[in-house]
This record gives C-alpha cells, structure tokens and sequence, in this order.
C-alpha cells in the first residue's frame, strides 16, 4: 500500500478560528494510516508552497479553482506500479479537493489500482470528490472514502483505524 496526501500547514481554520499548525491535518491523518498499514508514504508538494495566512490561501484556492488550474508538483511522480492499494487524500477547499491534488490525479496511471479516498474538511465531507476521482482514476476501484473534520483528526483514530479495516 501507498499512502499519497496533499496538507498545507501554517494557519489552519479550526473551530471557527484559525490556528497555527507546524504539521497539517491531513498530514496527520495520513501518518494514523501509515502507521496502521505499514505502508509506504509519497506527499504531494506543490512547486510553489500556499501562503502561511489561511485567508491569502484559500483565496488563492478559489482562483485556481476558477481557472482550473494544475499548479506544478515539486517531486516526480511516484513508481506506482509496485503498489495495489493507494490511500489518497487532501483537504477540501471551496468544496472541493486542491487543485494540486487535482494534477497528481491527471499524471498518474491509476489503472488497476483499489483507492482508500481520505479527506480533511470543516464542514464539506467528502462533497462531490469521489465521483471527480472516478472520472480522472479510469480503471481504478475506488472505495468508500473517509472525511474527518480536520479540528478532530486527533481524536479520531479509532474512526480511521475501523475503516482501514473495511
């Protein structure tokens, strides 16, 4: 298994504030999965990072949007033919997963692979992204994912490990 996430740290929104986090929530839900699975970890790093300021960030998450960006990948993509089960996940920004998340999907070859969907939200769940996956994972089984609202990720690793289980 592999697992690839997308997180932003730094300002986070968090019970209707925001607060400064060194290590992402998504981030940290992907090291429950590592850790429960063994599997191996690839993060999606865009070229150029996202503002520290919540605010800037999801303003600049909107504009992408609105272009339908594909904001470059800092590493190459990984070898993914080693691997049967992929555990992908990201935060949900404007309903919908980031757009850099969104190129990782448009470059890799998917086919073939079952996708354990895990996202982080404040309010959004998993919203429409697991049909988006469908539509750019052609060939992949794509599993029922988990959302997490990214304020309680800490406490939910008794959620997480039962549907790793699934």
């Amino acid at each position: 298994a592999l697992v690839i996430y997308f997180s932003r740290n730094g300002m986070n929104y968090w019970h209707g504030e925001t607060k400064n986090l060194s290590v992402g929530n998504t981030a940290r839900m992907a090291k429950v999965i590592q850790e429960a699975t063994s599997a191996d970890v690839w993060e999606i790093q865009p070229v150029h990072s996202y503002p520290f300021d919540y605010r800037q960030t999801t303003a600049e998450a909107q504009k992408e949007q609105e272009v339908d960006a594909r904001p470059e990948i800092k590493l190459s993509m990984p070898d993914l033919a080693q691997y049967d089960l992929i555990f992908f996940g990201h935060p949900i920004w404007w309903s919908e997963m980031p757009m850099v998340a969104r190129t990782f999907l448009d470059k890799a070859d998917l086919s073939g692979k079952k996708i354990a969907h895990f996202c982080t939200h404040e309010g959004s769940g998993l919203s429409n992204t697991e049909s988006d996956i469908k539509k750019s994972a052609k060939g992949a089984v794509i599993e029922k994912g988990i959302a997490i609202h990214g304020s309680s990720v800490d406490q939910a690793k008794d959620v997480l490990e039962r549907w790793i289980q699934k």
